[in-house]
């Protein structure tokens, strides 16, 4: 497979989504030393930029000049996400925020740093209705949903547990791998009130996945998808 036609996690990819039809675009979010939050995939910027190191090791000043690598990416910026709301001013699409927190520093203090920044932009743009956070940390979460439990909140790990999670906790939803949740569970998950988010979805298994009557699909293939739920 050729590479995409945007880098992962670019504005011009995730624009490039909404303008194909999608309800809206899921993407990764990683914080700086500074408190600015990053639209970046992976956990090292070396992975896929001209820069270096981790973004929460670095100031935004550091990186806001970071390309992506290779044809035909170089034009390219990282960008942040203040500068992507404030440029589209999308309070109708629906984005989820894969939460990357990558820093060692796990302690609650630093998470409340994190999720004090994405509340000063999650109500800056007015997006709290359009807003999914999503998060592998049932502790991240938890203490999330204290400060504002109107928010959409998913656990992404393993079916049962996620479950688990949703219920004790009082998420939205879940998130799991589309080949991993059968068709049963998502109807138990429905049961309880509980919404469910697939990944790893792609051209090979998107029949599948809409058998499931799952209620967000992300996938890497977003046309083909377009064109089996016409």
């Amino acid at each position: 497979m050729g590479k995409a036609a945007y880098p992962l996690d670019s504005y011009e990819g995730i624009q490039k989504a909404i303008s194909l039809g999608a309800d809206g675009s899921e993407m990764d979010i990683q914080i700086t030393k500074d408190s600015v939050l990053v639209c970046y995939h992976d956990k090292l910027l070396e992975e896929a930029t001209d820069a270096t190191g981790e973004i929460y090791n670095k100031n935004w000043d550091e990186i806001k000049n970071a390309v992506y690598n290779g044809d035909p990416y170089v034009s390219y910026k990282i960008c942040s996400l203040d500068w992507m709301f404030s440029v589209t001013n999308d309070t109708i699409h629906n984005f989820t925020f894969d939460i990357k927190f990558n820093d060692p520093d796990q302690s609650a203090a630093n998470s409340d740093i994190f999720q004090r920044a994405l509340i000063r932009l999650i109500e800056k743009y007015r997006l709290a209705k359009n807003i999914t956070i999503e998060s592998p940390s049932a502790d991240f979460l938890e203490s999330f949903k204290k400060k504002k439990p109107g928010y959409n909140m998913f656990i992404y790990t393993d079916y049962e547990t996620a479950l688990q999670t949703a219920k004790e906790l009082g998420l939205k939803g879940i998130t799991v791998k589309a080949d991993e949740v059968s068709a049963e569970q998502v109807a138990e998950a429905h049961n309880a009130g509980i919404m469910v988010a697939v990944f790893s979805t792609t051209h090979r298994n998107h029949e599948e996945v809409i058998k499931k009557n799952v209620d967000i699909i992300q996938t890497d293939d977003l046309e083909d998808l377009l064109e089996r739920l016409k």
